[in-house]
Formats: structure tokens, sequence, C-alpha cells
């Protein structure tokens, strides 16, 4: 997880204002992936049996997902500033063989681009290839959040699902980076993210709207140049 809050949360933040869009808070509704153990039909029970039944829909639904084309907003909070340092731009993603193209556009114009092994910064739209150990972990560590691979997420996160996302929280304390994170499903594709909420244990945040989002559709034939 430090290779992603790393890349999200410092290299490329911006500048740019933003308005959030309302979306739903976790609430009463929720459900644990975790069974108790017992064997009396327990409310407590009931909850968790939910939780398992949604926690294998929701693997099956991303897991038939291939390829992921959505334009993004990043809002980076910090006790420091009184405004949030926002930036945006548009990212591709395909799953086999395994590409990411991670694109700011406004303020600036950098990112990354991941093909299978190779990893390459953007600087002004060209590429400049990027070595060394923490490249493959940016690029596991992507893979595993675009394409929401709970089934993986789940060896190192307790996951809680409420009514239209679920909260994940580390199930270690070695290298605790963050608190917790919040992810929203897409109302209009369940296939899909609508927002990523990353809390640090400072009180620092990251968030990441999606908006736009298309999923297993052709992606643009650039993507990954």
């Amino acid at each position: 997880m430090k290779f992603l809050t790393v890349l999200l949360c410092v290299l490329y933040a911006g500048a740019l204002g933003a308005q959030t869009p309302d979306v739903q808070k976790p609430g009463a509704a929720e459900a644990q992936i975790e069974a108790p153990s017992g064997s009396s039909d327990s409310p407590a029970q009931a909850a968790a049996s939910a939780g398992d039944v949604r926690a294998r829909e929701t693997a099956a639904r991303f897991a038939a997902v291939d390829t992921i084309h959505s334009r993004f907003v990043q809002e980076k909070r910090m006790a420091l500033l009184t405004e949030p340092v926002v930036s945006e731009g548009v990212f591709s993603f395909q799953k086999n063989p395994a590409r990411i193209r991670w694109e700011y556009t406004k303020p600036f114009q950098n990112g990354f681009v991941i093909d299978g092994e190779h990893t390459f910064r953007l600087e002004k739209g060209v590429k400049k290839a990027v070595k060394g150990v923490m490249a493959r972990n940016i690029a596991a560590q992507m893979l595993v959040w675009l394409a929401f691979d709970l089934p993986t997420l789940s060896k190192t996160y307790s996951v809680t699902f409420f009514d239209g996302g679920a909260v994940l929280k580390p199930l270690s304390d070695k290298n605790r980076m963050l608190e917790q994170i919040t992810v929203w499903f897409a109302p209009d594709n369940p296939q899909a993210l609508s927002k990523i909420e990353m809390a640090e244990p400072g009180g620092d945040s990251t968030t990441l709207l999606f908006l736009d989002t298309e999923t297993n559709r052709p992606l643009p034939q650039d993507a990954f140049k």
C-alpha cells in the first residue's frame, strides 16, 4: 500500500479546485466478510452470511472486468493547508496483458504508463523508462486497486460492506500508512468504482473521484503509447 499512497497522494498532487458530488456514506446496512463461529442462527451470523454473499457477488463482478477507461479528479487534504490540493486526468486499464496509463492533465501534465514488466514516467506526454523494485510494486498495487481485486485485497485488509460500497482497514499495524480506505461502487456501472477515499493516521486524506467510466470496451489505440 505504501507505493500506491506515495504515487497518488504525493508525487502528482495538483492545485486546481473542483466540486465534490454527494455520495452515500457508510451506514447501518453494514456486513462483515468474516463469519463468526457457532451453530446458532444469530443476527450477527445472518449479517456475516449476507456479507459472504455480497463479497462473492462483488468479487465475481470485478473479476469479469478486462478494461477500464475513466476520467478522475484527485483531492488531497492536508492539515497544514486550508484548501484541498486538486488535480484531474484520465486513466486506462487493461487486465491481460497488464497495462495501465495514469495521466494528469490539469493543472500540469505528467503521470506514468505500466506495460507488463516495463514502467514509464510521463512528462508532458513523453515516456521515460523507470527501473527498479518500486516501479514493479506500484504496478502490482495499481492493478489490484483499479480492478478492485477483492480476493487479493482481503489478504491485507478487513472488508466491511455497506449499501453502495465497502470500508477496508489494514489487518496489520506494520508499516501502516493509512487508517482506512473507503470505496464506493458506481451506481450506473456495477463493475466500476465511483470514488476511493484514503484516510491517513494524522488526519490527512486523499480522494479519487471517477467520472464517465467505461468497462469492457475497446480502449483508445494510443492508450499505452
